[in-house]
Parts: C-alpha cells; sequence; structure tokens
C-alpha cells in the first residue's frame, strides 16, 4: 500500500517521542473534521473592533509606532480564557501602540462559513482546521503570510508546516498538530490486551452487555476503514491523484465494516455518546483530544486511551487508520491592519504560546521545541495521538467535495447494505475524482 501521504506523520511521531506508550500507561475542518467546541457570545477584552472592508496590500515592512489598533479574533468558547491570556502579554510585549482586543466566539470549523457570509465583517485573526486551508485560499479569504515566513516555517514540525502551505506560499501559521482521533476504553471491562484487536473489543463488550461506539457515519471517522490499506493521495494543490478504494483490498475494509455492524456490541453513535456513555453503557469509543478531560475524570483509574484497533479483513489483521490534522491561525485577507494582525497571530502561535496553550488546555503543539519537552510525555490522550500517527494520513489537503462520497457510504452500512460492495466502491471512487472539479 502506498502511503506518501503517512510519510509526513512519521515526523510526528518523532516529535512526541513516545512510541510504545500506548495502554499499558493508559497513554493515548470541515463539519465532518470532527472538532468539537461549543459556541456563544462574544467577550471584550479593552476597546472594540470590527475589521473594516477594504483589500489587503503586501505587508513585509514594519508597523509604525504609536498607533491604536483595533483587532477583532475568533475562537471557541474554551480559548476564550488563552486568548485574553496571550492578548495581554502581546500587549505589554508591544507597548509602542496600543492595542484593543475584541474576541468573538467561533467555532474553528465555522470560520470557512462565517467568512463565507461577510468577510469584511469577520474577524481580523482567527483559528481553523487545516482541511479548510484550500476553499479559504480558493475563495481569497486568506491573507498571504509576508512577515517572518522563514522563521514560522523553521519552528513548526515539517506536516503542520506543509498543511499551512498551498501553491508554494504560505497562507497561515501552524498553531496546533492535535486534530486526530484514537480510542479511548473503559478498563474495568477491556484489558490493554482486549484493545489491540476489534474483534476483542466487540466479544468482550457484548459480554459485559455494554456498546463499541465508532461513529462510522461521521466521515471523518468512517474513512478510517477505506485509508487503512488504500491509497489515497493529493497533488500540491490539493487535487486527488491517486485512489484505490475499489481494489479487493477496498472490498474486504468494507466488508469488515459490514461485520462490525452487524454485532451486537456496536453502536453508530457520535463523540458525545463517548463521553457520556464510557463507565456506564460503553465499553469504548472513537474520540478526539477535546473529550480527553471529561472521559478522564468520569472514568479515574479505569481511564485507558490508545491507537484504534486492527481489524479483520480478508483473513488477516490490518490495522485501521485515520486523520492526522492540525490548526492554523489565519489572517483575513480584508483585514485593514495587516501588520499588526500578522504580529499578533505569529506571537499567537510562537513557542511561549503554544507552550502556555498546552499548560491551559493541553493542546498538542506543532511546534519543534514544546512537543519535544518532557511535560508532553505524560499525558495520556497525546501519546495515542502520537502512537495513531504511525497510520495515520496528513488531513492538510482534503477539502469539503472528498468527504461525502465515503460519508454517504458509510450510512449506507449503518443502515444496512443490501447492494454489491464492488460496486458501491466504484462509484465512490468515481466520485471522489469528480470532486477535483
Amino acid at each position: 500500500m502506498k502511503r506518501t501521504l503517512a510519510i509526513a506523520l512519521a515526523l510526528m511521531l518523532a516529535l512526541f517521542a513516545l512510541a510504545g506508550c500506548g495502554t499499558d500507561t493508559d497513554s493515548g475542518s470541515s463539519s465532518n473534521s470532527g472538532n468539537s467546541s461549543n459556541s456563544g457570545s462574544s467577550t471584550t477584552d479593552s476597546g472594540s473592533s470590527t475589521a473594516d472592508s477594504g483589500t489587503s496590500t503586501d505587508s513585509g515592512t514594519a508597523a509604525n509606532d504609536g498607533e491604536t489598533v483595533d483587532l477583532l479574533v475568533w475562537g471557541p468558547q474554551e480559548d476564550q480564557e488563552f486568548l485574553a491570556v496571550v492578548a495581554e502579554r502581546f500587549k505589554a510585549a508591544n507597548p509602542q501602540n496600543t492595542y484593543n482586543f475584541t474576541f468573538g466566539v467561533v467555532k474553528e470549523d465555522e470560520v470557512k462559513s462565517r467568512l463565507g457570509e461577510d468577510i469584511t465583517s469577520g474577524a481580523d485573526v482567527f483559528r481553523l482546521p487545516d482541511d479548510q486551508m484550500r476553499d479559504l485560499v480558493n475563495s481569497g479569504s486568506l491573507y498571504e503570510i509576508t512577515r517572518n515566513a522563514d522563521n514560522v516555517k523553521s519552528r513548526n514540525a515539517q506536516s503542520s508546516v506543509e498543511g499551512a502551505i498551498l501553491g508554494g506560499k504560505l497562507m497561515g501559521y501552524p498553531s496546533a498538530a492535535d486534530n486526530g482521533y484514537y480510542l479511548y476504553y473503559d478498563k474495568s471491562v477491556l484489558s490493554d490486551e482486549d484493545v489491540k484487536t476489534l474483534d476483542a473489543i466487540l466479544e468482550k463488550s457484548a459480554a459485559a452487555g455494554k456498546k463499541l461506539v465508532y461513529p462510522i457515519t461521521i466521515g471523518w471517522v468512517g474513512y478510517s476503514w477505506l485509508l487503512a490499506q488504500g491509497t489515497f493521495e493529493f497533488d500540491g494543490d490539493g487535487k486527488l491523484t491517486d485512489c484505490d478504494f475499489n481494489n479487493a483490498d477496498g472490498v474486504a475494509a468494507i466488508e469488515a465494516a459490514v461485520a462490525m455492524v452487524a454485532h451486537s456490541a456496536f453502536l453508530n453513535g457520535d463523540f458525545d455518546q463517548v463521553s457520556s456513555g464510557l463507565g456506564d453503557t460503553v465499553a469504548a469509543g472513537v474520540g478526539g483530544g477535546w473529550m480527553a478531560d471529561a472521559i478522564q475524570e468520569k472514568l479515574g483509574d479505569n481511564y485507558g486511551v490508545t491507537k484504534l484497533p486492527t481489524a479483520t479483513m480478508g483473513g488477516k489483521q490490518v490495522q485501521l487508520s485515520s486523520w492526522a490534522g492540525g490548526k492554523i491561525v489565519g489572517v483575513n485577507s480584508h483585514t485593514q491592519v495587516p501588520v499588526h494582525a500578522m504580529d499578533f497571530a505569529d506571537f499567537l502561535t510562537s513557542e511561549e504560546m503554544q507552550q502556555l496553550a498546552f499548560e491551559m488546555r493541553q493542546t498538542g503543539p506543532s511546534n519543534i521545541n514544546v512537543a519535544n519537552s518532557d511535560a508532553l510525555k505524560g499525558v495520556p490522550h497525546l501519546a495515542a495521538l502520537a502512537y495513531q500517527a504511525q497510520f495515520a494520513q496528513v488531513q492538510a489537503k482534503m477539502s469539503d467535495p472528498y468527504w461525502s462520497p465515503v460519508e454517504a457510504l458509510m450510512q449506507e452500512i449503518n443502515a444496512g447494505l443490501t447492494g454489491d460492495v464492488q460496486s458501491a466502491l466504484n462509484a465512490v471512487v468515481e466520485q471522489l475524482f469528480l470532486a477535483n472539479g
């Protein structure tokens, strides 16, 4: 199986230096890309601002001193406290100007739609999943990073930098490398040995009268079956160039997914059902880092998290794959203060602020130095992320059109696939190439 895209993920694993930190130590977009955060009303810190309309120009030169600058910054509800702290530190580091910040509560996976509604009233600076980069660049929504670009590239992991570059241009600041999924489990039901295979998870869960929640109808998660042995490659402009999901390995993968859905212990569910059900009706479930705190608090000493299991495909055990993505901080192409917006975005994603983000939010950093720190090695879900990264595909080149065909197939499987598997996969591959436009 060709794994060209997955090569970059080996760098991520090396950064975390966590090989073997799986179950023995409790270790561990688009609308389909799994990142979860709560929306709400904005909170304001010293002053107010709007991103006035206008077309941005090259801004490689330094800002003038003595200016009063209004910056609107978007972020999810759970990042509001962190953003406020960063803003205060930025002001302290730049006393030559007066900065007034307004913070809008906007989910990261809603940034693209919000900018599409009215980019001129959008935030000057915002964070988004890296799989939204292509669409935002194509729509002219992102400002090319023209300040400190070489430093930005050198301080972050290569895979995260690749996710911020499109058409050879740096279009955002890498800020995190933790947008992936893996397996949470209840150690009172499943042993560290049990969670190595899907067969054992289903058998032991059924025996305990509990469920495995595997949200296959979320396209982001459903892809894990076809990526396990399939080739899925993009060029530098985000166009699909190679896909063999409809070969014999693809058929075996879908037959395995059908078998899982038919098992009495399977529950399609959603991420909320994983969080709420573990420790009660759920023995194991697939999810990501945004769920870690709640699950660990609920399970206590029975908290387990590790890579996805292997599944029986064509009579052999095959490791389930996943997507591994990150977060990008972007600058609005219509900002009236591009120099200041880039300076703040650069500060927000610096080594010091990524260290702060880890301390406050336990986010997985893209910064090389922070990722190599000893502190990260003791965080179970980040260990699971690094473990699963060996088997993941880079998500950065994905965009909305490529999610739908696989998501539709998984919905058919969940409902009870009645047609021919080969024909269904032929149709999926055809639709994926049509998504190139």
